[in-house]
């Protein structure tokens, strides 16, 4: 597929997947949203839409008069570079922040449609010349104007920074997508890039995404948790920043063993408060291995298959066991086992001998596999055993790097 110089949303973004990440957005902010391109034409499905704009926009003028508002506001925040706040063209204040892929303008993320206590937004409406003008009774648009929202100032602000956190997540998928195309025309390799893909749009949010606000958002909230008195919330919420920085900051690196056990601890901590006493787990390793290096995210991705895979679907849960020791010729032997629903021997032998299968299962066993024989080559290997209804072990060798 060769792409055009301007880019449109339907060409480089799944408008499904961009219609949960916006109903998400409206669902945590509260407030109505929209995705529109650059000529203000909806992309998705508006989410939490006002009585009032509903009504606004069920006139054809309406209709055209909104998108050309939302046009304007798209293009005065691309201009800009960073999300506005503005008065819409029936007197609400809404929000803009530009979606910019690869260079170019494709459209924004909109919401608002509420009254800003401090804009008296009330007195630059005139519900009578409106009414005349898109045909609507003065009488319903008076009606739909008391469910309206009002908002301080502060508030819209942040909200207006975290629309433009989201209208990123929506440009770093396109970017991605365009560097697939981009790499499907260069190479004959189609079925190798297509088993890449969904990993390489999962390295362009994760190299883009501003860290910075992340961990700040996540750190008011724990703040609110406290607050409020739910020490365990305030703990689930630390862990999960714990985890996503450890994975942002190290993604390329090599770590202690005692570094990536600790972020186990805490990704094990979440799922225990998630599943309660169906999933159990213990870690037994050897002091005298801790300070030996190890990739970053090796052992995440295989407790994370034993829960999913493993222990999920069993009806009373089960128990995650991770072992560590020294073996003699200088190696560390790592082990994850579980005793959940296991595997047949077909499927066991598609896993361990590298047979092509799409399923999460084997691609995240792929991936731990090729990044330990990146870092140790032949010397280190990843083998598992397993029986059905009689639980899975992962055995990692690895030799000493200090």
């Amino acid at each position: 597929m060769t792409l055009p110089g301007s880019y449109h949303f339907n060409e480089i973004i799944d408008i499904k997947s961009l219609q949960d990440i916006q109903d998400k957005f409206a669902n945590i902010v509260g407030l109505s949203t929209i995705t529109v391109n650059k000529n203000g034409i909806p992309v998705a499905n508006s989410s939490k839409f006002s009585k009032f704009c509903n009504l606004v926009r069920s006139t054809e003028l309406g209709r055209k008069r909104c998108e050309k508002c939302d046009a304007s506001g798209g293009t005065n925040a691309m201009k800009t570079g960073k999300p506005i706040i503005y008065f819409c063209h029936s007197g609400l204040t809404d929000l803009a922040a530009p979606i910019i892929v690869d260079n170019n303008y494709i459209g924004c993320m909109l919401c608002g449609q509420i009254i800003v206590k401090e804009f008296y937004n009330k007195s630059y409406m005139n519900l009578e010349k409106l009414s005349n003008e898109i045909k609507v009774p003065k009488e319903q648009l008076e009606e739909a104007l008391k469910e309206v929202k009002v908002w301080k100032y502060k508030d819209i602000t942040e909200a207006a920074d975290f629309l433009y956190l989201f209208s990123n997540f929506i440009a770093k998928i396109g970017v991605s997508n365009i560097t697939y195309f981009k790499l499907l025309e260069q190479t004959k390799e189609k079925a190798y890039l297509e088993k890449l893909l969904k990993d390489t749009k999962i390295k362009a949010l994760q190299s883009q995404i501003n860290p910075h606000f992340l961990f700040n958002t996540l750190n008011t909230i724990a703040r609110m948790a406290l607050l409020e008195n739910a020490p365990k919330t305030e703990e689930l919420i630390y862990s999960l920043s714990d985890i996503l920085r450890y994975s942002i900051k190290n993604s390329e690196n090599m770590v202690s063993i005692e570094t990536e056990i600790n972020n186990v601890e805490k990704y094990l901590f979440i799922q225990h408060e998630r599943y309660g006493n169906r999933i159990r787990y213990e870690i037994n390793i050897d002091d005298k291995i801790l300070h030996y290096k190890i990739p970053v995210m090796t052992l995440q991705p295989i407790i994370e298959n034993s829960i999913i895979h493993g222990l999920e679907c069993k009806k009373h849960g089960g128990k995650i066991t991770i072992l560590g020791n020294l073996i003699p010729e200088n190696y560390v032997v790592l082990e994850i086992i579980d005793n959940g629903v296991g595997m047949d021997t077909d499927k066991l032998h598609i896993i361990n001998f590298q047979e092509n299968d799409s399923s999460s299962l084997e691609l995240g066993i792929q991936n731990v596999r090729n990044r330990l024989k990146y870092y140790f080559g032949d010397n280190s290997s990843l083998y598992i055993k397993s029986k059905v209804n009689n639980g899975t072990k992962v055995t990692i060798k690895i030799p000493y790097i200090s």
